[in-house]
């Protein structure tokens, strides 16, 4: 890693990087164009980087690859709808319990963790998509089927959280301490552990480390994160449908977090902004230009641009954005004694 004695630990940045994140929306409101659409952007990648941070956790430190997330968002967000809106529970009951209950699905997946690995593994947690796609249109009495489900707003204290500016804060602040829980988990013992398993099997094994116990750990934590970026992505969307949780969704997390840098919580959250920042701020400028062809075409061509960012990126920068971070980072740090000689 490049990290190693040149990555020291300096958190004074961080109470600026919170100031900054909760004085965005009042900059995004003072200038001309409208704020409402970026505001809506900027709440579904703070939604996304609670999962992309959980997901880092589990394929990035611990390296179980999965393209199940998709799923879990989906069994996050259909579980709150449910609790909160059929069921009658408050929604601050169902922020605890709907997070817990997916990461018990987490539990039931990683059990195949504990015998297959590496492409096998992603296959199997890909089947588990299509299984609750299949399981939200069989239950449609409660799910709506395919037509999907109107779901209420965020209610905290008997107050309805209803606007994107209403919903910024609180998404935010969940995100915020997701980062900071990531972040706290990857330096404690329980980090190390899913470190070790990434590096060597066999050698975290030979150590006294239970990689069964580790293994589940690690989808179950994964499995909340998941949990509580559906409950946050069904009560700010409003409306939730199979459509929304495709396979491509679950490849779409991969790449934040490859793009970022995997086994990075920094790199998760740069990733994630990235993506989403590129797809939804900078494609939608050209839409009017292109031919009804291209427009009807859209799918495959975000599918093109991410096999496209994926190459790219592990062919010229595997480290991804926070690996090239750390990189000016020591560059600077030893500048001018020969810093080339540092990455060779």
């Amino acid at each position: 890693m490049i990290k190693g004695r040149y990555d020291d630990e300096n958190l004074k940045w961080v109470p600026l990087i919170i100031i900054a994140v909760f004085a965005l929306p009042f900059l995004l409101k003072s200038a001309t164009f409208s704020y409402k659409y970026y505001l809506y952007v900027i709440n579904m990648a703070g939604i996304y980087i609670i999962l992309t941070v959980g997901l880092d956790l589990l394929s990035g430190f611990t390296g179980l690859i999965s393209l199940g997330h998709a799923a879990f968002l989906a069994i996050g967000a259909y579980t709150s709808a449910i609790l909160v809106d059929q069921v009658g529970l408050p929604f601050e009951l169902s922020l605890i319990i709907t997070p817990v209950i997916v990461g018990f699905f987490g539990l039931i997946i990683g059990f195949p963790a504990l015998r297959i690995e590496g492409m096998y593994l992603a296959l199997t947690t890909m089947g588990f998509g299509f299984i609750v796609k299949r399981m939200i249109i069989a239950l449609r009495d409660w799910t709506g089927g395919s037509g999907g489900l109107q779901v209420s707003n965020a209610t905290l204290l008997g107050m309805d959280v209803k606007s994107d500016w209403d919903n910024y804060f609180f998404i935010f602040t969940f995100t915020i301490l997701a980062v900071v829980s990531g972040r706290r988990i990857i330096h404690s013992k329980l980090g190390r552990a899913f470190m070790a398993i990434r590096d060597s099997e066999h050698a975290a094994e030979a150590s006294g480390v239970n990689m069964a116990k580790y293994k589940l750990i690690a989808f179950f934590i994964s499995g909340i994160f998941a949990g509580l970026a559906g409950v946050l992505f069904a009560h700010t969307n409003n409306f939730i449908s199979t459509d929304h949780f495709d396979i491509l969704l679950s490849i779409y997390f991969l790449v934040m977090i490859l793009v970022g840098g995997m086994g990075s919580i920094y790199g998760a959250v740069l990733g994630t902004l990235f993506i989403v920042l590129m797809e939804n701020l900078f494609i939608p400028l050209f839409e009017d230009n292109l031919s009804q062809f291209i427009a009807t075409e859209a799918g495959d061509i975000q599918a093109l641009i991410f096999g496209l960012i994926m190459l790219l990126f592990i062919i010229f920068q595997p480290l991804g954005l926070y690996g090239m971070w750390l990189k000016m980072r020591i560059y600077w740090k030893v500048f001018p004694f020969n810093p080339r000689k540092r990455f060779t």
